[in-house]
């Protein structure tokens, strides 16, 4: 495709994807959040609807590029939030790496995470947010939810993360056996160099990258499928982002592994028992990136004024993407009613 094709794609893209209902909204804005300004996206039908807030994974992948995949329909219930995290996506490019690496922390994130539900509190006029987390992004939003549940009126977990170490010990074995299977002597020695898997100490994310690269190679990212390339290179194809953007994607995705990375090894919510606002969990059947396992267990184990776990049979990581119908009428059935809809 010729660069004049593809805007003339992405304008079609753009024309489709604006907003013009009568109460609607559709802007942008750069929120300072702990001292580093964030790229905050804001959508929906209208500004009568409950707010949907979602916190990304990686760490270092925004959804917001690709969420007009599948995110329109859910617009038409709920203001939907996205912002790129310190040092990711468009984020990137509003600070000095060098300045605000060392604040890439947990800790950091979770308190990024409590000031911008304040924020959008004060600026949608809302009594309480549904927060939605994806991957790492799990584990950012249910500890800012134990931190601060007076903000959130539920929380949704998606590919959700218990306890890190747990999880890639899990995935790795199924990802062994698959491989011998498979007879896949490439993978078997690929992987057996790895071992111990995760092995003691801080996370490598060289030995991270490679296992991942086989989770996918199986299925394990996107169901039913060896890769998952139109969610890692949807930015290419984003009615949003400019070159720039899409530069500053490709090196928070770096910055945030090299930082984050070795620190996962000490996360753990297995701890948790008691959770202070209704939990619901989607579950692809097929994860392999965050096996339900551990997920399931947890969910056993905790008590909360109410639980649910949905199971996607036809998903693995991915679940909004590779079943967008599904996701949107789980939405409905298990967020939207525990949802504060409109101003106060």
């Amino acid at each position: 495709m010729t660069a004049h094709h593809l805007d003339s794609a992405l304008d079609v893209i753009r024309s489709v994807e604006r907003i013009s209902t009568p109460h609607g909204i559709q802007k942008s804005d750069i929120v300072t959040l702990g001292g580093a300004p964030q790229s905050v996206s804001i959508r929906g039908a209208s500004t009568r609807n409950p707010v949907l807030l979602f916190v990304h994974g990686g760490p270092g992948t925004p959804l917001a590029p690709t969420a007009w995949m599948w995110q329109r329909p859910v617009e038409e219930f709920f203001t939907v939030v996205h912002y790129d995290q310190r040092g990711a996506g468009r984020s990137h490019g509003l600070s000095d790496p060098a300045e605000i690496r060392d604040t890439l922390r947990p800790e950091q994130y979770v308190d990024d995470l409590i000031q911008l539900a304040e924020w959008l509190r004060r600026t949608l006029d809302v009594r309480s947010i549904s927060i939605a987390a994806h991957s790492w992004g799990t584990v950012v939003a249910t500890t800012a939810v134990l931190k601060r549940p007076d903000l959130f009126s539920s929380y949704l977990g998606i590919g959700q993360v218990v306890d890190f170490a747990e999880t890639e010990r899990v995935s790795f074995d199924w990802l062994l056996n698959e491989a011998r299977h498979h007879v896949d002597l490439s993978a078997q020695s690929e992987l057996q160099n790895l071992e111990p898997y995760p092995g003691p100490g801080p996370m490598d994310p060289q030995k991270l990258a490679i296992h991942r690269s086989w989770v996918g190679r199986y299925g394990g990212f996107a169901a039913g499928r060896s890769d998952c390339d139109y969610f890692l290179d949807g930015s290419t194809v984003s009615p949003d982002l400019s070159a720039a953007d899409r530069a500053h994607i490709d090196l928070g995705n770096i910055l945030s592994a090299e930082m984050l990375v070795p620190q996962l090894m000490d996360i753990t919510l297995s701890t948790i028992t008691q959770f202070p606002i209704p939990i619901i969990q989607f579950q692809g059947r097929h994860d392999q990136m965050t096996p339900a396992a551990p997920v399931e267990f947890w969910m056993g184990s905790l008590t909360a004024p109410s639980k649910h776990l949905e199971w996607f049979e036809n998903s693995a990581h991915m679940p909004m993407y590779e079943e967008p119908g599904h996701f949107l009428t789980a939405l409905l059935a298990h967020v939207q009613p525990w949802a504060t809809a409109a101003p106060r």
